[in-house]
Protein backbone atom coordinates (compact mmCIF):
# COMPACT_ATOMS: atom_id res chain seq x y z
CA UNK A 1 0.00 0.00 0.00
CA UNK A 2 1.06 3.42 -0.51
CA UNK A 3 2.50 4.54 2.84
CA UNK A 4 2.91 8.64 1.78
CA UNK A 5 -0.10 10.15 0.33
CA UNK A 6 -0.75 13.67 -0.69
CA UNK A 7 -3.39 15.14 -3.28
CA UNK A 8 -2.66 15.18 -6.55
CA UNK A 9 -3.62 16.28 -10.02
CA UNK A 10 -6.31 14.26 -10.45
CA UNK A 11 -8.44 14.38 -13.70
CA UNK A 12 -11.47 12.10 -12.85
CA UNK A 13 -14.18 13.47 -9.88
CA UNK A 14 -14.71 9.86 -8.03
CA UNK A 15 -10.82 9.37 -7.74
CA UNK A 16 -10.75 13.17 -6.16
CA UNK A 17 -12.56 12.23 -3.71
CA UNK A 18 -11.28 8.86 -2.90
CA UNK A 19 -7.78 11.11 -3.07
CA UNK A 20 -9.44 13.68 -0.68
CA UNK A 21 -10.97 11.06 2.11
CA UNK A 22 -7.93 8.94 2.47
CA UNK A 23 -4.64 10.79 0.51
CA UNK A 24 -4.93 14.35 1.81
CA UNK A 25 -6.07 13.08 5.41
CA UNK A 26 -3.72 10.91 5.91
CA UNK A 27 -0.64 12.23 4.61
CA UNK A 28 -0.47 15.65 4.32
CA UNK A 29 -0.59 15.35 8.35
CA UNK A 30 3.14 13.87 7.47
CA UNK A 31 4.31 17.08 7.61
CA UNK A 32 4.00 17.13 11.56
CA UNK A 33 5.62 20.20 12.26
CA UNK A 34 8.50 20.34 9.77
CA UNK A 35 7.65 18.89 6.39
CA UNK A 36 5.84 16.04 4.72
CA UNK A 37 7.60 12.96 5.29
CA UNK A 38 6.16 9.38 3.66
CA UNK A 39 4.42 7.95 6.32
CA UNK A 40 0.49 7.78 6.66
CA UNK A 41 0.48 8.66 10.52
CA UNK A 42 -0.75 12.34 11.30
CA UNK A 43 0.43 14.63 13.69
CA UNK A 44 -1.22 15.91 17.19
CA UNK A 45 -0.93 19.08 16.65
CA UNK A 46 -1.00 21.63 20.08
CA UNK A 47 -1.85 25.20 19.56
CA UNK A 48 -3.32 27.33 22.07
CA UNK A 49 -5.22 29.68 19.64
CA UNK A 50 -8.67 27.47 19.01
CA UNK A 51 -10.50 30.16 17.04
CA UNK A 52 -7.45 30.83 14.56
CA UNK A 53 -7.66 26.94 14.14
CA UNK A 54 -10.76 26.18 13.18
CA UNK A 55 -11.22 29.48 10.69
CA UNK A 56 -10.09 29.01 7.36
CA UNK A 57 -9.44 31.99 5.42
CA UNK A 58 -10.29 31.88 1.61
CA UNK A 59 -6.44 32.77 0.85
CA UNK A 60 -5.41 29.54 3.11
CA UNK A 61 -7.36 27.45 1.73
CA UNK A 62 -6.22 28.39 -1.92
CA UNK A 63 -2.49 28.44 -0.86
CA UNK A 64 -3.15 24.82 1.00
CA UNK A 65 -4.60 23.58 -2.22
CA UNK A 66 -1.64 24.95 -4.47
CA UNK A 67 1.14 23.14 -1.39
CA UNK A 68 -0.82 20.03 -2.19
CA UNK A 69 -1.10 19.81 -6.09
CA UNK A 70 2.47 20.92 -6.04
CA UNK A 71 3.93 18.16 -3.69
CA UNK A 72 1.90 15.24 -5.11
CA UNK A 73 4.26 14.78 -8.05
CA UNK A 74 7.35 14.59 -5.71
CA UNK A 75 5.77 12.61 -3.47
CA UNK A 76 4.91 10.16 -5.79
CA UNK A 77 8.72 10.46 -7.45
CA UNK A 78 10.39 10.13 -4.33
CA UNK A 79 7.97 6.77 -3.16
CA UNK A 80 9.07 4.77 -6.26
CA UNK A 81 12.13 5.92 -6.20
CA UNK A 82 12.24 4.56 -2.56
CA UNK A 83 10.47 1.47 -3.62
CA UNK A 84 13.03 0.92 -5.98
CA UNK A 85 15.70 0.97 -4.04
CA UNK A 86 14.27 -1.26 -0.86
CA UNK A 87 11.82 -2.88 -2.24
CA UNK A 88 9.35 -1.26 0.23
CA UNK A 89 8.36 2.27 1.82
CA UNK A 90 9.11 2.48 5.44
CA UNK A 91 6.70 4.44 7.58
CA UNK A 92 8.97 8.26 7.48
CA UNK A 93 8.02 11.34 9.04
CA UNK A 94 10.24 14.42 8.52
CA UNK A 95 9.92 15.96 12.11
CA UNK A 96 11.16 12.38 13.14
CA UNK A 97 14.93 11.78 12.91
CA UNK A 98 14.58 8.23 13.93
CA UNK A 99 12.26 7.30 10.91
CA UNK A 100 15.22 9.29 8.81
CA UNK A 101 18.09 7.93 10.76
CA UNK A 102 17.23 4.21 10.34
CA UNK A 103 16.98 4.62 6.65
CA UNK A 104 19.92 3.17 4.59
CA UNK A 105 21.68 6.30 2.99
CA UNK A 106 20.71 6.33 -0.74
CA UNK A 107 16.85 5.89 0.82
CA UNK A 108 17.57 8.29 3.69
CA UNK A 109 18.97 11.18 0.68
CA UNK A 110 15.44 10.51 -0.65
CA UNK A 111 13.52 11.24 1.80
CA UNK A 112 15.41 13.81 2.95
CA UNK A 113 15.32 15.74 -0.04
CA UNK A 114 11.46 15.02 -0.72
CA UNK A 115 10.98 16.47 3.06
CA UNK A 116 13.10 19.47 2.63
CA UNK A 117 11.51 20.80 -0.85
CA UNK A 118 7.56 19.55 0.17
CA UNK A 119 8.37 22.44 3.28
CA UNK A 120 9.92 24.96 0.88
CA UNK A 121 6.47 24.23 -1.34
CA UNK A 122 4.29 24.74 1.54
CA UNK A 123 6.19 28.29 2.55
CA UNK A 124 6.13 29.54 -1.33
CA UNK A 125 2.54 29.10 -0.84
CA UNK A 126 1.81 31.55 1.53
CA UNK A 127 1.23 28.66 4.85
CA UNK A 128 4.03 27.76 7.60
CA UNK A 129 4.09 24.46 8.82
CA UNK A 130 2.33 24.40 11.52
CA UNK A 131 -0.88 26.10 9.93
CA UNK A 132 -0.48 23.62 7.15
CA UNK A 133 -0.78 21.00 9.80
CA UNK A 134 -4.06 22.42 11.35
CA UNK A 135 -6.14 22.96 7.99
CA UNK A 136 -4.75 18.83 7.68
CA UNK A 137 -6.19 17.90 11.32
CA UNK A 138 -9.55 19.76 10.87
CA UNK A 139 -10.61 18.81 7.70
CA UNK A 140 -10.51 14.96 9.01
CA UNK A 141 -13.65 15.78 11.09
CA UNK A 142 -14.96 18.65 9.16
CA UNK A 143 -16.97 17.43 6.09
CA UNK A 144 -17.94 21.14 4.96
CA UNK A 145 -14.06 21.56 4.49
CA UNK A 146 -13.19 18.63 2.76
CA UNK A 147 -15.59 19.86 0.33
CA UNK A 148 -14.06 22.99 0.22
CA UNK A 149 -10.73 21.78 -0.23
CA UNK A 150 -12.08 19.21 -2.48
CA UNK A 151 -13.84 22.12 -4.72
CA UNK A 152 -10.62 24.36 -4.66
CA UNK A 153 -8.62 21.85 -6.23
CA UNK A 154 -11.00 20.81 -8.53
CA UNK A 155 -11.16 24.80 -9.34
CA UNK A 156 -7.56 24.88 -9.72
CA UNK A 157 -7.31 21.68 -12.17
CA UNK A 158 -9.79 22.89 -14.21
CA UNK A 159 -7.86 26.44 -14.34
CA UNK A 160 -4.83 25.09 -15.08
CA UNK A 161 -5.85 22.90 -17.52
CA UNK A 162 -7.87 25.52 -19.47
CA UNK A 163 -4.21 27.82 -19.34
Amino acid sequence: MNRFRYGSRIHLKGVLSHFLTVGVLSALGLLSGLAPGLSGRLPVLVTGDTARAQTITDAELVNYARAVLAIEPKRQAAYEEIKEKSGSVPAIVCSDSASINKLPGNVRNIAVNFCNQSKAIVEKNGLNIARFNEITTLQQNDSALQKRIQDEILRQQKSSASS
